[in-house]
């Protein structure tokens, strides 16, 4: 089967990318790679 998995670099979206490719599917990850802030170190 084909998967395709958008926000494959989040938390959620890696895990379910695992999932499938575990299962010897065929999985394409899709990410922007962007965050709507930067994070500041305090």
């Amino acid at each position: 089967m084909r998967i395709l998995v958008t926000g494959g670099a989040g938390f959620i979206g890696s895990h379910v990318a695992e999932y499938y490719a575990k299962n010897e599917d065929e999985v394409v990850v899709f990410d922007n790679l962007s965050r709507t802030r930067i994070l500041k170190k305090a």
